[in-house]
């Protein structure tokens, strides 16, 4: 089995993303709620709550949920990109540390950084737990740790 991201050329940004088995409890329930919310207002005439209304409030979900895919994170050679609103650009001489941090039985990766006051950045993917499995989980962080040791010792070599 090659490692995470071994066919990416090496100018090309690592994308971390969360994986199916992570997103699809969220996107399942969104999936069901819309289907619900339309049975009701067609079929019963929006006896138990369906209605515009409701309808609305499920598409908002959707969008959320189709957000999912978009959630993670991102090597580039400017630093760590971390996706999400609003987005947050680590640039890689600010980085000193690359952490993986158990938190209730989750896997994530923390990025510390900064320069002067230092600040702990807790990534969104990769992560890994008992609901939400990446099996890749190890080679994504060695990619993640490979990139900053790349782009710290090209910094400092400048």
């Amino acid at each position: 089995m090659a490692t995470y991201g071994a066919d990416m050329k090496s100018g090309n940004a690592i994308r971390l993303r969360l994986t199916w088995s992570q997103r699809r409890a969220f996107v399942l329930t969104v999936i069901g709620y819309q289907v619900l919310v339309w049975a009701d207002t067609l079929l019963d005439a929006g006896r138990l709550g369906g209605n515009p209304r409701a309808s609305l409030a499920g598409l908002a979900l959707g969008v959320m949920a189709a957000a999912t895919w978009w959630i993670g994170t991102s090597a580039t050679r400017r630093g760590i990109v971390v996706h999400a609103l609003p987005p947050l650009v680590i640039p890689w001489d600010e980085v000193h540390e690359i952490e993986v941090q158990r938190q209730f039985g989750v896997l994530s990766v923390v990025v510390h950084h900064g320069v002067g006051r230092k600040r702990k950045t807790r990534l969104s993917a990769p992560t890994t737990g008992r609901f939400g499995r990446d099996g890749e989980f190890q080679d994504k962080v060695h990619a993640l740790r490979a990139a900053w040791a790349a782009h710290r010792v090209t910094d400092a070599a400048a």
